[in-house]
């Protein structure tokens, strides 16, 4: 070897070396470490402060912070719908680790006036003791509001009891300054589902919400929810299976937010645990087929509702690819050419007040 091959190879050698020996300095100097942390927080800190930024202003914002069903393995929440109108922001459903992907997006979650329930399987109400927590510790003014159907004063009972010495842990330990007892609680917000047409349940600084009964039986109630404001609108289906209820309430909303369950993925699915010798997950999947919709029912719904934009959640199975999500859109494009989206845990979606622009924010 040269000297200029041993050169260039002991040149090489250091070079390599030098992230063991950054690793070795890092983890012997406290100093760098505290450096290191401290720019890591203030990123974090501000990269928090820019999406908490992008909400505001005299819009209709709808933002998605959970999109799976319990079916599958995924990195997606369960369902969980924020909606925020002017000053107005409720969540609709509150599925697991749905809290986490709204505090991802930041979400003004002091601000929330309330959580609507479209029905209460686990996979809609799951993280409800996380929201309550996470708008109370960042300064929500008064108790939170929980709307829904007959039972959802059960539901909230069962929260307030299972948590309620959480509360008075945090307000003993943080003091009535910081975590203030007088806002800790769920409070039920119980509403009558009518068996057709709509029913009113909050109407204030323009911004008006109706509900409406949804076909998901054995679940009893089960409603969607329509918000308009100042002329925007958006409606979300809930959990069901195809419905003229859902189209005619829905009537020429900007966006039709709708579950969706792919039959062929889900037969297969069942098939497949079947085979495994796994006959009672496979029936259980097999069970679900007769209480969702399908993509292109979704799409006839759509269609019939003149909704300019039809845009698909709670997958059943949730899309884990780009060939997933193909399947998922079979027979779509035959009956609704355009005006589709596939939800994916943070998309943002904006109605501007007083124009027709859809405007696709972030996914």
């Amino acid at each position: 070897m040269t000297k200029k091959q041993k050169w260039i190879a002991g040149a090489l050698g250091v070079i390599a070396a030098l992230p063991i020996l950054f690793v070795i300095v890092l983890f012997n100097n406290n100093g760098l470490q505290d450096r290191l942390a401290t720019r890591a927080v203030d990123t974090t800190i501000a990269q928090q402060f820019a999406r908490s930024q992008s909400y505001g202003g005299d819009n209709l914002d709808i933002v998605f912070c959970g999109t799976a069903s319990p079916m599958g393995a995924t990195d997606r929440a369960q369902q969980c719908i924020a909606v925020l109108a002017g000053d107005k922001f409720f969540i609709v459903d509150t599925g697991a680790r749905s809290a986490a992907k709204a505090n991802e997006a930041g979400l003004p979650l002091g601000a929330l006036d309330g959580i609507l329930l479209t029905h209460f399987h686990s996979d809609h109400i799951s993280a409800m003791g996380e929201f309550h927590l996470q708008s109370w510790a960042q300064g929500r003014a008064q108790k939170l509001a929980v709307y829904g159907g007959p039972g959802v004063e059960r539901v909230v009972d069962g929260f307030n009891l299972a948590y309620g010495q959480d509360y008075t842990y945090r307000t003993e330990h943080h003091t009535e300054a910081l975590m203030p007892s007088a806002t800790a609680g769920l409070v039920a917000k119980p509403f009558g589902v009518p068996a057709t047409g709509t029913i009113e349940i909050f109407n204030q600084d323009g911004l008006t919400i109706k509900a409406f009964r949804v076909p998901h039986e054995p679940v009893r109630p089960a409603v969607g929810y329509r918000f308009d404001y100042k002329g925007r609108s958006v409606s979300i289906s809930g959990d069901a299976s195809k419905s003229l209820a859902i189209a005619e309430a829905s009537k020429g909303v900007d966006v039709l937010i709708h579950e969706v369950l792919q039959p062929e993925l889900v037969n297969l699915t069942s098939q497949r645990l079947k085979l495994a010798g796994n006959d009672r997950l496979s029936g259980i999947v097999y069970d679900t087929l007769d209480y969702h919709t399908s993509p292109v029912e979704a799409a006839e719904i759509a269609n019939f509702a003149e909704a300019s934009l039809l845009v698909f959640t709670h997958f059943a199975p949730a899309p884990a690819n780009a060939l997933v999500e193909r399947i998922f859109m079979r027979g779509v494009d035959d009956v609704r050419g355009d005006g589709v989206l596939l939800a994916d845990d943070g998309l943002h979606v904006r109605l501007p007040i007083g124009a027709t622009d859809i405007n696709i924010l972030a996914d």
